[in-house]
């Protein structure tokens, strides 16, 4: 996943990896910013799924669901955080290449 900023309509949008650096607003050619981090976290419960081996199933689903939420936390918090990230960083290219 990635995000990229348009400086003709000042928005950032959410793209994955192989599409183009294109507005998903307008339509025009974006810039590439930076994405998130939220993976090691859902990794973690994986990982201690795998190693405790409960028998159970049920104990498996009830184990990993804490994980899960605690990633969906980080990942929507990452995602507002670098979205704002992206825009001040868009904003603050743009107005150097106006300066130029």
């Amino acid at each position: 996943m990635k995000l990229v900023y348009c400086a003709h309509c000042d928005a950032v949008s959410a793209l994955a990896n192989l599409e183009r650096d294109v507005c998903r607003t307008c339509g025009r050619t974006a810039i590439a910013a930076n994405g998130l981090g939220h993976g090691p976290v859902i990794l973690a419960g994986t990982g201690v799924i795998l190693v405790t081996n409960f028998p159970d199933l049920l104990a498996r689903f009830l184990v990993i669901l804490p994980f899960l939420g605690i990633g969906l936390v980080f990942s929507t918090w990452g995602m507002r955080i670098s979205k704002g990230r992206a825009l001040e960083a868009g904003r603050a290219r743009q107005t150097e290449d106006d300066e130029e």
